[in-house]
């Protein structure tokens, strides 16, 4: 059965139009909304993982990153470093996620939220389940992120307006990620994670790995399925 627009989005990420899908692909932003189901062996439980990436250029940006169910910030796996600007930047692993993905157009944003978790039997794999949290189209920020005004990312944010007017904000807990991912999508040739964080000290999965290296997981116990 093919799946709807609206399951799709939730599942998938937001669902650009073919042709600026391809103005995306020509400025170099690599943005990965995908959400996996991997196994790890010597634990032998499944998890989720997930890519913050993205990034802008002066006319657009795509950005996309992740935190807890309650809003609260999550620590990366480890770190991407890659010679590329605007790409992968680090990688999380997860029972539940919380995407937060954003695309800019000049001035014009589209903020979706949605949640990831898996549900199943104990000894067989899970299915994916995703819910939808919120989702802004059209929101308007005169603010130049990417230019004049850079001093004020990470402060300021888009106001979205339902289809009879009203203002339309994302839930309270979803309040701090908003400004993080719109400084991500004004962001030009971002290099570094704007949602995801570096986990403790006594954590020794944050250090940096080389692109070329990002199937590899620093334990070497995740295996795709």
């Amino acid at each position: 059965m093919q799946e709807s627009r609206f399951t799709a989005l939730t599942r998938r990420g937001l669902m650009l139009p073919a042709e600026i899908r391809e103005e995306i692909r020509n400025t170099g932003i690599r943005c990965r909304p995908q959400v996996e189901i991997v196994h790890q062996d010597r634990a032998n439980q499944w998890k989720l993982r997930a890519e913050e990436s993205g990034g802008a250029v002066s006319l657009l940006g795509h950005y996309v990153g992740f935190v807890a169910a309650d809003g609260s910030a999550l620590a990366w796996l480890n770190r991407v470093h890659s010679l590329l600007p605007n790409g992968t930047h680090a990688v999380v692993v997860e029972s539940e996620l919380v995407r937060v993905e954003m695309f800019r157009y000049e001035h014009t944003y589209d903020l979706l939220i949605t949640r990831h978790w898996l549900e199943g039997r104990a000894g067989r794999r899970p299915e994916l389940r995703s819910e939808l949290l919120y989702l802004g189209r059209c929101g308007t920020l005169a603010t130049e992120l990417w230019g004049r005004d850079a001093a004020f990312r990470g402060g300021a944010q888009p106001v979205f307006f339902t289809r009879s007017g009203e203002q339309n904000s994302p839930e309270p807990q979803w309040i701090a990620a908003t400004p993080k991912v719109t400084e991500g999508v004004c962001c030009v040739g971002c290099k570094h994670c704007h949602l995801l964080e570096a986990c403790g000290a006594a954590c020794h999965m944050n250090q940096p790995i080389h692109s070329s290296t990002l199937a590899q997981s620093p334990s070497d116990t995740l295996s795709r399925t």
